[in-house]
């Protein structure tokens, strides 16, 4: 039972330590439309707030096949935020990592936004659908150089991969600008992780059973 007890131990510690260093966004959020991306989310001991401006090709994270949208459409609310595609100084903003806050940062990396769903058979063109997704990433940050300077970025303060999860708010208009908000939620534990923490308990009240016969 001890033997027992030791592996479920290093299985638990090994499967946490696997993870360390990713940055899980647990909350706040993303926002594309129109050429511009925003954000303000966060997570355990980190949080990442910028805006950015480009291609609108690049930040049109809401499309329909086939199109044009309407029922049994499939929406797609992925793409890629890729903040070094972009000129110096449009991707700007402020960090909190690891208890350090870098203002008037420039970043570099990015965010991978995946998810779709099929459109139902009630959908109107003009209304708004939520569709479940996931972001992964990472994210570095640079402190700018010295006036006169400080249009280019001159010493890299952090690079930490992030992954997130959620729901995002697509908005799709008869004309105009399309639109993506994504909301960051705590993610929901997978079976993998509650079984293995089930194994873990079972073991442990094994092992405390065992020596109350003692």
């Amino acid at each position: 039972m001890c033997r027992t007890l030791l592996c479920v131990t290093l299985c638990l510690f090994l499967y946490g330590s696997a993870k360390a260093d990713t940055i899980t966004l647990t909350g706040g959020f993303a926002v594309t439309s129109d050429g511009i991306f925003q954000i303000n989310a966060f997570g355990p001991n980190f949080l990442w707030q910028g805006a950015a401006s480009g291609d609108p090709e690049n930040f049109t994270f809401a499309t329909c096949t086939p199109s044009p949208c309407g029922p049994g459409s499939v929406l797609d609310v992925g793409g890629s935020f890729i903040a070094s595609n972009l000129a110096i100084g449009l991707s700007a903003g402020t960090a909190f990592v690891n208890g350090v806050t870098f203002p008037n940062l420039y970043f570099d990396g990015g965010l991978n936004f995946t998810g779709s769903i099929v459109l139902p058979a009630d959908f109107v063109i003009g209304q708004s659908v939520m569709v479940p997704f996931t972001a992964t990433g990472h994210l570095i940050g640079w402190i700018p150089c010295a006036p006169p300077l400080q249009m280019f970025r001159c010493t890299q303060v952090f690079d930490v991969p992030l992954t997130g999860s959620g729901f995002a708010t697509a908005t799709l208009p008869q004309s105009g600008t399309r639109s993506v908000l994504y909301t960051f939620s705590e993610p929901v534990p997978e079976p993998a992780s509650l079984g293995l923490l089930g194994v873990g308990l079972f073991a442990l009240k094994q092992f405390y059973k065992r020596r109350k016969r003692i």
